[in-house]
């Protein structure tokens, strides 16, 4: 597993890994982070909680994982922690390791595994979540509104209804009971800066879905 620590890459052994997780009794991990810096939120308000961001692209993270890296006076979190994988290829050392699992706001391959959905990446999300943890989605429905656009990036349409009908049973196939599926209007809690530059002031709809990692 390699980790960010600012423009500089670093391998992280399952043993080191470990030896991190142990620290603390709760684990988010936050798919498609982008700029982490809502990871870097999340560990400054939580500092018992180990927060990852993981993304495919480390560049992207890399001032958030400079800032992580600073003294606590200085807006350091200690407990911050950026991930280089792809959300279809998970780290093995994630395995069973997460209470809670974000996805805010994905776009391309991740949007597609997501709510299309391809049950072997919903297993391998599955699998890194242990028993009861609740994965939650933001999802921006944009994309499936516009029929160009849906069919450029292979998507099929998507609503609330379509999610129920189409996401619940295979989600449940993977272990992933879905408890929760909401549309929303306009402007969210903020919680990355992608998703702020999507909805905030406009009038775009979102679909939230949360879900619960059977036992």
């Amino acid at each position: 597993m390699r980790s960010v620590e600012g423009k500089k890459q670093r391998d992280l052994s399952p043993e080191a890994f470990a030896e991190l997780a142990a620290r603390f009794a709760q684990v988010t991990l936050d798919l498609g982070t982008g700029d982490g810096a809502f990871v870097l939120r999340q560990a400054r308000a939580e500092p018992d909680r180990l927060c990852i961001g993981l993304d495919a692209v480390a560049d992207a993270m890399a001032e958030s994982a400079r800032r992580a890296r600073a003294k606590p006076a200085k807006g350091g979190a200690a407990n911050a922690l950026y991930i280089v994988a792809r959300a279809e290829d998970l780290p093995a050392e994630l395995t069973g390791r997460c209470d809670l699992i974000t996805v805010n706001y994905p776009w391309g391959s991740l949007l597609k595994a997501v709510t299309q959905p391809q049950p072997e990446v919903l297993a391998g999300i599955a699998a890194c979540a242990r028993p009861g943890a609740r994965i939650a989605l933001l999802i921006n429905l944009a994309p499936f509104e516009d029929p160009d656009q849906r069919d450029r990036l292979g998507l099929c349409e998507l609503d609330a209804e379509l999610a129920e009908q189409r996401l619940r049973p295979t989600y449940r196939a993977a272990g992933l009971e879905i408890d929760g599926i909401e549309l929303h209007l306009g402007a969210l809690p903020e919680r990355t800066s992608w998703g702020r530059r999507l909805v905030v002031g406009s009038r775009r709809k979102t679909l939230e879905i949360t879900a619960i990692k059977s036992s």
